[in-house]
């Protein structure tokens, strides 16, 4: 198995479980981990990091175990759920257009101030999505981005102070098309 630090691997298990829905195991055959498959672990000593993980997680109250027709099944809380978003959102990327449609994105939000830790999060996300900062609660790319928009607004409740603008002309837009390689 590779090297996974203790966050990557409750990452990956949080992440797996927002996607699936939820993780077995059998009681009958506690070795027959399901999540094992994206782990691919190579002895006992990385499985035993794997199930760590998991007990860790559940006794932080990410995830919650119940048992149903002999298996255990691990489902998120509300509060893993909103933990395996934003990692998520962390590890997004807009996707390239093979050839640009020559229009912009620009991303503009007014988060009030009692929520500044969301305001700074989305700041946060924008950058990592690949956006370029145009001002500074304004950011633009190339490419198409409301669903990665809408899914970090959704991470932090903020989508109501958020708006997106396509554009067809942008202003001293030669060093942004630069930084995109257009």
């Amino acid at each position: 198995m590779k090297k996974f630090t203790k966050n990557e691997v409750s990452e990956i298990l949080l992440s797996t479980i927002l996607v699936v829905g939820f993780l077995t195991i059998a009681v009958t055959a506690p070795n027959a981990v399901q999540l094992f498959k994206y782990f691919d672990p190579k002895n006992t000593k990385d499985k035993w990091k794997i199930k760590r993980s998991m007990v860790r997680l559940e006794e932080s109250k990410f995830i919650k175990k119940r048992v149903v027709a002999g298996e255990e099944q691990y489902i998120l809380t509300e509060t893993g759920k909103v933990r395996a978003m934003r990692y998520h959102l962390f590890s997004m990327k807009i996707a390239e257009q093979p050839k640009w449609d020559g229009l912009w994105r620009i991303v503009m939000f007014d988060i009030p101030e009692d929520k500044r830790t969301a305001r700074l999060a989305i700041n946060l996300a924008l950058k990592k999505l690949g956006c370029v900062q145009y001002q500074k609660s304004v950011f633009i790319t190339p490419y198409p981005c409301k669903k990665e928009i809408d899914f970090a607004a959704d991470c932090f409740s903020v989508r109501r102070h958020i708006r997106i603008i396509t554009a067809k002309e942008l202003e001293g837009d030669d060093p942004i098309k630069k930084h995109f390689g257009l």
